[in-house]
């Protein structure tokens, strides 16, 4: 078997689970490193039933050469586990050689989270834009809803219900879950539809369009965060979709909401994954520790 096949039936795997673009394009990034790899030398047999966890070590220690960070170089390792692992499970492969090929440690660093006064600063920008009202509705429902970018860009028209203040969601592994939506973001998305929404023909029932009338994609979501973030003076990393996603996850908490309820309106498989926004709640903390703390009392 030679590496081509292997990535090519393990996309068709991921393709029956029908994973998302974004998914398959992960795994691509790190096909991609590894050609790059071999490409420059790098140690790297002929075939993957050759490979041992001292060739993958070998790509990691690359990687790092490359000056990519342990974040980065985590994922990659993911990536290769995930594909090993699938071809041992499918007997493509007689072992599996990135069983034994350590992670990377992580930096627990405190990663950006949207807040409501940098949403106000981003909506004012938003309103002296050339599509002011798809901007506004734009940065309102991702604050307001938490749903990720492809979430976003892949919502249709019918998925708006009003009446019943949802959104109708297709989110990873083709899995379809209703998310709620506040009067603000949907009289926003309203005034959108009405107003500014222009499709270049009738087939187009994306919600969120371009000026050209098509629809919006990763790289126009991209490109209008980062004009909007460069007027109002942030950072870009500060204005990320999933930093409206994180800022939705603590704020619905912060107002009272249950991690079991999150979990289900971010679409998460386990609660674990929901559970780490509560680590973005230290001013809470703080201020929970001031009403009951048994140091000051006694």
């Amino acid at each position: 078997m030679t590496w081509n096949e292997l990535w090519e039936h393990f996309y068709y795997h991921l393709r029956i689970k029908r994973r998302s673009k974004t998914t398959l394009h992960f795994y691509r990034t790190t096909q991609r490193a590894l050609d790059r790899f071999a490409a420059e030398g790098g140690s790297l047999p002929g075939g993957p039933e050759q490979v041992t966890v001292l060739h993958l070590r070998g790509f990691v220690t690359w990687l790092e050469g490359q000056g990519l960070g342990p974040g980065g170089i985590h994922a990659h390792v993911r990536s290769l586990k995930s594909v090993f692992g699938w071809a041992k499970r499918e007997e493509l492969l007689p072992l599996d050689p990135s069983a034994r090929l350590e992670r990377p440690s992580l930096p627990r660093r405190r990663m950006a989270t949207m807040d409501a006064e940098r949403v106000g600063k981003l909506l004012g920008v938003a309103r002296a834009g050339d599509q002011p009202l798809r901007d506004v509705a734009v940065l309102l429902t991702f604050f307001d809803t938490g749903i990720r970018l492809e979430e976003l860009i892949t919502l249709r028209r019918e998925d708006i219900r009003p009446e019943r203040g949802v959104l109708r969601v297709i989110g990873k592994g083709d899995r379809e879950r209703s998310v709620p939506i506040g009067t603000r973001a949907l009289t926003a998305v309203n005034a959108y539809l009405i107003r500014e929404r222009k499709p270049r023909h009738e087939g187009v029932q994306e919600l969120f369009l371009g000026r050209t009338g098509l629809p919006m994609t990763r790289s126009c979501i991209s490109i209008l965060l980062k004009r909007l973030s460069d007027t109002a003076g942030f950072e870009r990393a500060q204005t990320t979709p999933h930093t409206f996603r994180r800022g939705f996850a603590v704020e619905f908490l912060r107002n009272g909401g249950d991690v079991f309820t999150l979990q289900q309106i971010l679409g998460h498989s386990s609660l674990e994954m929901t559970r780490r926004y509560v680590t973005f709640l230290d001013e809470d903390l703080k201020a929970a520790h001031l009403r009951f703390s048994p140091g000051d009392r006694l």
